[in-house]
């Protein structure tokens, strides 16, 4: 695979960049009644969240693999991922959880369990109910961040990691609906980190074994576009279940294949594409308040057209905040990145 000098892999921001829009569509889009395909169409833009589990599993493995005989493989990996995800998780939090309630205090469970965000502990709160759009979606980024707590150790002192993978892959889709079927609701399945742990089993995959995820990556654009076409809702048993597998496999074939040269790695390499991937993040955390934001000020119709231009306008406000956060507030932080190198030799991974 490709690196340019920053050490990032271009053809994966393209992937990130893909995962972000359709998170984007689905927050945005107005859900006209009129129109039931594109309804049903953008509302599946939360598969844009799996995808990104599995881009982290598929990455953070690959850095782990290549550092795991390192004197300092824990410190570097906590310190380059705290640099990394700490400062703008924490000044999305500043923002809705101490400046915002200055003008309207919180109310509810909200105001007594906020701790639980500053502990990367949201979605064991949010698993009793959806509290506001700007602060819910941070339960990925505690799925995340409890994932990074188990998966170094397991890593660097298990020697069979790919069977473990492979078991996690088939063992969670039989506990989820066993926990269906004994009464467990859908949000304790779609926001646990052990039950959702198979999207990032799925993605050290493709670091482990890549040449073997070729075949899977020629089914991924069919079944995903089958995944997005249908009607993809997540309380239902079906999704809730095999149906998280379903789209952790899809993505870890796309994976596989934008790690390929052809033109779809070349598509997802293009400028644009990078770049939107490289500010993904802040995209994802900011976009919730641009928003509130905007909609107080601009009212869009409830139509396509409304919605379309909503999409549009929202888009472009979220991209220009998080290029701000990114150029002067993210970037100088990371810089001290450079003070923790990462090994750039590579195991044999299909050996491991």
């Amino acid at each position: 695979m490709a690196e340019n000098s920053s050490g990032r892999i271009p053809q994966l921001d393209g992937l990130r960049a893909i995962a972000i829009s359709m998170v984007l569509v689905s927050h945005f889009w107005t859900y006209p009644a009129n129109t039931t395909a594109l309804n049903r169409l953008f509302s599946s833009g939360w598969l844009g969240v799996d995808l990104f589990f599995v881009l982290s599993g598929y990455l953070i493995t690959s850095i782990l693999l290549r550092t795991r005989d390192s004197a300092t493989y824990f410190r570097t990996f906590y310190m380059r991922r705290i640099l990394r995800i700490f400062p703008p998780y924490y000044l999305l939090l500043l923002i809705v959880l101490v400046l915002l309630p200055l003008a309207r205090p919180l109310g509810g469970e909200l105001a007594a369990e906020q701790w639980t965000f500053w502990l990367f502990l949201g979605n064991f709160f949010l698993a009793h109910g959806w509290q506001m759009l700007r602060i819910d979606l941070t339960w990925s980024l505690a799925i995340e961040e409890q994932f990074y707590l188990v998966w170094p150790a397991l890593v660097r002192y298990c020697n069979r990691i790919g069977p473990v993978c492979i078991a996690i892959c088939i063992g969670l889709p039989i506990v989820r609906i066993a926990l269906w079927e004994s009464g467990v609701g859908w949000m304790w399945l779609h926001l646990m980190m052990p039950l959702r742990a198979d999207s990032f089993a799925w993605g050290a995959l493709v670091a482990l074994y890549p040449r073997r995820f070729e075949a899977l990556s020629l089914l991924a654009i069919p079944i995903g576009g089958l995944c997005a076409i249908k009607q993809y809702d997540q309380p239902l048993m079906l999704v809730g279940t095999i149906g998280y597998s379903l789209t952790a496999a899809c993505s870890a074939g796309l994976i596989s294949l934008a790690l390929r040269d052809g033109p779809f790695a070349r598509a997802l390499s293009l400028r644009p594409a990078r770049y939107l991937g490289e500010v993904s993040y802040g995209v994802y955390l900011y976009h919730p308040v641009c928003l509130l934001i905007v909609t107080s000020v601009v009212k869009f119709g409830h139509t396509t057209t409304g919605g379309i231009a909503r999409i549009v306008v929202l888009s472009i406000v979220s991209v220009g905040v998080a290029a701000l956060s990114y150029r002067f507030f993210e970037q100088p932080i990371l810089r001290l990145k450079t003070r923790l190198p990462v090994a750039r030799q590579a195991p044999a991974l299909e050996s491991t």
